[in-house]
């Protein structure tokens, strides 16, 4: 597995998972287990963060002396990754591949505004936060119909029918985005064997489509 499959799995926990109404759910909850393994695993949870890096916070538009180990105490290993943190706890330079690329596409877009461009972990920070909200956007857009639904509806199938084919078109448009966020999340884009995560970070490999069948039939049957 790799982190791209980490952050498909987030995206499937945050668009329907860690929502109030499924969150205590064991498929949310399996969900859970399997992130924070996967987190462990690519070096993107709390016990990885650096005690020296330290900067004021904004909170509601204005500079709060907070210090940083204050600020992520509040913070779960899932947020630590969702609000960008880990970015702040690795050198910057590990991430010379995609920062390279992406001034020198901004650069030829502005050429003539080139000169006031920053680099830093703020920019790609930002990066990650602002393509994660649209990658969210993307992932709900796309997720397929579920649920069970009673007798036959022809207006509805005509109405799945159109908008499978969307899907299908945003579908295939999405691989430059996972890849940024990939780069992101683990420079390296390394590839851990699954027996490797069993066995080290305690990974448990439900089959989440069996789980998530059982949890709808049941909740199906007991309404």
């Amino acid at each position: 597995m790799t982190a791209k499959d980490l952050l498909i799995k987030v995206l499937d926990y945050e668009c329907r998972w860690a929502l109030p109404e499924n969150r205590n759910s064991l498929p949310a909850k399996i969900r859970r287990e399997q992130i924070e393994s996967l987190l462990d695993a690519f070096g993107l949870s709390k016990k990885y963060v650096n005690p020296l890096v330290q900067f004021t916070y904004f909170v509601k538009g204005k500079k709060q002396d907070l210090s940083r180990a204050r600020e992520l105490n509040g913070l779960t290993n899932l947020e630590y990754l969702l609000k960008g943190e880990f970015i702040y706890d690795r050198p910057f330079e590990l991430n010379a591949e995609l920062t390279d690329h992406y001034f020198a596409v901004v650069s030829s877009i502005h050429g003539e505004l080139s000169h006031i461009f920053s680099r830093g972990n703020h920019e790609l920070k930002w990066l990650f936060s602002d393509l994660l909200d649209f990658r969210k956007d993307a992932f709900r857009l796309t997720r397929p119909i579920g649920g069970m639904l009673e007798g036959f509806h022809i207006g509805l199938e005509y109405s799945f029918y159109l908008q499978n084919r969307l899907k299908e078109v945003v579908l295939e448009n999405l691989s430059e985005i996972d890849d940024t966020l990939w780069l992101i999340l683990d420079p390296a884009k390394r590839e851990i064997d699954l027996n490797t995560l069993i066995v080290s970070f305690n990974y448990k490999n439900y089959d989440l489509e069996e789980v998530d069948f059982n949890w709808r039939k049941e909740n199906w049957e007991n309404e």
